[in-house]
């Protein structure tokens, strides 16, 4: 546990996670509070044996205030999963609140049900605030972590040259493929699109990384991929933004 801990007062780490602030727009993603008001920190979505906190995609970690980062390991009671089981009419004030921090009287009692934490019996107020959705939670931009991630560390990633002998590292993605080209601290990418009703298929410029890891440049590469399929404004509006929030961390 003490070497655990001596790896969040690593400088790798405190860039890290300084670099996932930043791409957030130093923000908590899931309660949007922000410094001097909450404390942030850098939740990792995932956890891979053998591999420092540091050493991850940043598609892997999200923005979340120590309130919101403790209710995501299960240390406080959370404000959103639980279920609705049933509600009765006691008639009167006779029952009592369950939730942390209330305690109020109340008539009507609603039996909720959370996997983490077991059945409660809540009144109509915190029965609303326990089954709400995550409005401040952006279901979008998680969402694309989530993909990202999975396309970072899913894929089958293969070596190969092309006509010209140039080596690469490649991965498909649909009909579409990404090729990334160098090493470490001159990395370059380039995506090739299936064109629909034909055989070939249709690359792009070559997109230099500079000072950027092999993982971050996976990230750069599909978000560009995706950005140019996709057919919703709204998500390519997202992809731009968060492409030059990566591009930009360094």
């Amino acid at each position: 546990m003490a070497k655990q801990k001596n790896l969040y007062a690593n400088d790798k780490w405190f860039e890290f996670s300084r670099r996932v602030r930043l791409r957030d727009g130093n923000k908590c993603l899931k309660c949007h509070g922000s410094p001097p008001g909450v404390v942030l920190q850098v939740h990792h979505e995932l956890y891979m044996p053998n591999k420092n906190p540091w050493e991850y995609a940043l598609s892997d970690c999200t923005t979340l205030c120590k309130g919101c980062h403790a209710r995501e390991h299960g240390h406080v009671e959370p404000n959103s999963g639980w279920l609705l089981i049933s509600i009765d009419d006691l008639g009167g004030l006779i029952g009592t609140c369950e939730r942390v921090g209330c305690g109020k009287g109340i008539r009507y009692e609603h039996l909720t049900y959370h996997p983490g934490w077991g059945y409660k019996k809540v009144g109509s107020t915190c029965i609303e605030h326990l089954t709400q959705k995550d409005k401040n939670l952006s279901e979008k931009i998680l969402a694309c972590y989530e993909n990202i991630s999975s396309f970072v560390h899913g894929s089958i990633w293969h070596k190969g040259k092309t006509k010209s002998d140039k080596p690469y590292v490649g991965a498909q993605h649909g009909h579409d493929l990404i090729r990334i080209y160098g090493q470490d601290g001159g990395y370059a990418f380039q995506v090739a699109l299936k064109e629909k009703g034909r055989k070939f298929h249709h690359f792009k410029d070559v997109v230099r990384a500079p000072k950027k890891t092999l993982d971050e440049v996976k990230e750069l590469a599909y978000i560009t991929l995706k950005g140019l399929t996709t057919e919703d404004e709204e998500e390519k509006s997202m992809l731009r933004s968060l492409y030059r929030s990566i591009k930009q961390t360094t």
